[in-house]
């Protein structure tokens, strides 16, 4: 790969990474908005689903647009993981925001619903794990804490899914 080549797909890499972000912000704002609004939680779990189809679809139409139709499985695995990586990075910052400036409390009190559930009960139980002491200790998590533990979750995904994507989509010549 040439240096044009590597610039020319961190710059569709970088757009797409910011396309992805905005489906992950949406699906956060989805969880957060469950708690008023119930069918939220559906779009929430659509848009998470949906992010295999999104970078997949996104990796042929840059495979298609800038290399003609052919791609091999590292420059493809190279697209996905700084995909992923951008997007992950940006949910980070509006996550942090979120926490830092808007939350006020609000996904606390949906984590005390959910733990409010029976099934979600057994589940404490069989862990040994007590609610109160669970929702008292998430909410000691500064913005920070909460915004990084969730781009390294989404990162390490990301990995995963893009070995996978870069798999299926490579095509070569």
């Amino acid at each position: 790969m040439t240096f044009d080549e590597f610039r020319q797909l961190k710059a569709y890499a970088r757009y797409d990474g910011i396309y992805l972000s905005v489906i992950w912000i949406a699906a956060f704002a989805s969880l957060i908005g469950c708690t008023q609004y119930q069918p939220l939680s559906m779009v929430c779990l659509l848009l998470m689903l949906s992010t295999p189809l999104f970078v997949a679809y996104r990796l042929r139409l840059f495979r298609q647009d800038a290399l003609d139709g052919h791609i091999s499985f590292g420059r493809a695995l190279l697209y996905c993981l700084r995909v992923f990586f951008n997007a992950a990075f940006m949910l980070a910052l509006a996550q942090w925001a979120y926490m830092r400036f808007i939350d006020n409390g609000r996904l606390a009190t949906l984590l005390r619903t959910l733990t409010e559930t029976e099934e979600t009960k057994t589940v404490f139980r069989q862990m040994s794990i007590d609610s109160n002491t669970f929702i008292a200790a998430f909410e000691q998590v500064t913005p920070l804490e909460f915004a990084s533990s969730y781009f390294f979750e989404n990162v390490l995904i990301g990995i995963v899914l893009s070995i996978i994507i870069a798999m299926a989509m490579r095509k070569k010549t």
